[in-house]
């Protein structure tokens, strides 16, 4: 599984592993084999609800392990300082001032005033350069226009077809990972329906002996029921009487030696 596989245990459970789980961790669920009915289903969904709601991890700590953002401009441009310190103010921007657009003669009570002439005039030069300036512009993208916006959709066709390129190259290591993670949970479920039939074996034949040794612990003790009283006291008494006559006949044979 690529990165950290979200369903793999941190630990091997049951120490070093074999076969397809050789130095891979265990995993907690197997969607390619395990079955799931509708209503399990839902009480996994509400678990999962459940711990999000216990969970003390806020939205805003998930932004914490993202990389920290560049270095920005701010710094050192007291233009963007003084723009977003009016954002976080809530202003508003300032608007256009449009009076130096505008092609007016100085006021009636500086009509006589030299420099008030001055700066009409100046503005009359700066408009005609603004117009001679639009006159260009118009020229340069008749002629230029065209070429450069078919370079600019070039540009942007390549663009798209890098992202069109990374995108099917995501997908293919998706659907690869899922293909080797639907083998191995298929090997894995091979394996355990061989382990779960061995396991009933096991539980069936330990029933079987149970029950057989049950079967002659039962005949056992019919058979000792069935036996009369008399002649087991028989038999206790007979071995007793045996012992004493022994004990007798020792006893004359050691006299005589002594006589």
């Amino acid at each position: 599984m690529s990165q950290q596989a979200p369903l793999a245990l941190t630990d091997v459970a049951h120490g070093e592993q074999k076969g397809w789980r050789r130095n891979s961790h265990l995993v907690d669920s197997l969607p390619y084999v395990d079955g799931l009915s509708p209503a399990e289903k839902a009480a996994v969904d509400k678990l999962i609800e459940e711990e999000m709601r216990s969970s003390s991890k806020k939205p805003s700590d998930y932004l914490g392990e993202l990389p920290p953002l560049p270095e920005t401009r701010f710094k050192d441009n007291e233009l963007l300082q003084r723009e977003a310190a009016r954002v976080e103010a809530g202003q508003g921007m300032q608007a256009m001032d449009t009076a130096r657009y505008n092609l007016d003669p100085p006021p009636a009570a500086k009509r006589n005033d030299y420099n008030a002439w001055r700066v009409a005039l100046d503005n009359a030069y700066a408009q005609l350069e603004h117009q001679y300036n639009r006159l260009l512009n118009l020229e340069l993208l008749l002629k230029f226009g065209p070429g450069a916006w078919r370079m600019h959709n070039e540009a942007l066709a390549s663009f798209v077809a890098r992202l069109q390129t990374q995108l099917a190259d995501l997908r293919r290591s998706v659907d690869d990972l899922n293909r080797e993670r639907k083998l191995q949970q298929h090997a894995a479920g091979s394996e355990l329906s061989k382990l779960e039939e061995e396991y009933m074996s096991l539980v069936h034949k330990n029933a079987d002996i149970d029950a057989a040794c049950r079967g002659v612990e039962a005949e056992v003790a019919a058979m000792r029921a069935a036996l009369p009283l008399d002649a087991t006291a028989q038999q206790q008494g007979g071995g007793g009487g045996g012992g004493e006559g022994e004990g007798a006949q020792a006893n004359g044979e050691a006299e005589g030696m002594q006589d």
